[in-house]
């Protein structure tokens, strides 16, 4: 599953985002970024007695490590998201049972979703990882409303039954730190890690003028 090639420089290696996510494609492509997309294939069960923040960068780093065993001559992100409640992981719910579930865990309260990234850089045999954390405050939707979001379907595919995008949306209250973060990849974070490797976030950006929004 390929997509856009995405370095536009020939000066470096192709951009590649270990990812099928379409959320974290979109983050990069908003931001000026055409990565190569390349899925790792990798189990993503979440492991017992792991702390969430130790996990999504272990997830995060057998993605990359997986992508880049097959391109050994790209720049490769790789990322997992969990919502870490209490302590405790929340993945992508396995049934719409298990997402009303979670919902009633997390109705009125404060979890903070934890993005693991994880950046190998190919030809220089050099990686860098880190993790993105983003305080998020639910709302407490009503049963009704409850029972119409999880029977859209749309939180099936999301970590933790909820996005701040879409339909859940309304069941969001505020968040404190990184938005793009909660979509699923930390711009702010990337560029940190990119510098890390001697790398600027501009140099991955498309060529041609930035299109500004009416």
């Amino acid at each position: 599953m390929n997509h856009c090639i995405g370095r536009p420089s020939s000066s470096g290696p192709a951009f590649v985002l270990a990812s099928q996510s379409p959320a974290r494609l979109r983050v990069l492509r908003d931001a000026g970024i055409d990565p190569e997309v390349v899925v790792s294939g990798v189990d993503e069960t979440a492991e017992a007695d792991v702390e969430p923040a130790f996990l999504v960068k272990i997830l995060a780093e057998r993605k990359a490590a997986a992508v880049a065993a097959r391109r050994p001559d790209g720049l490769v992100l790789g990322c997992d998201s969990l919502l870490d409640l209490d302590g405790a992981p929340l993945g992508k719910p396995d049934s719409a049972e298990q997402a009303t579930q979670m919902w009633g865990r997390l109705s009125g309260r404060e979890a903070m979703l934890r993005t693991g990234h994880c950046l190998i850089d190919g030809p220089a045999s050099r990686r860098v990882v880190g993790v993105a954390s983003t305080l998020i405050r639910f709302g407490a939707p009503a049963p009704a409303e409850l029972a119409a979001y999880v029977a859209s379907g749309e939180p099936l595919d999301l970590a933790g039954a909820f996005s701040i995008e879409g339909r859940g949306a309304p069941f969001v209250e505020g968040i404190d730190g990184d938005p793009s973060n909660v979509i699923g990849l930390s711009l702010p974070l990337l560029r940190r890690l990119l510098a890390e490797l001697g790398l600027s976030i501009t140099g991955l950006w498309r060529p041609g003028k930035a299109v500004t929004p009416d």
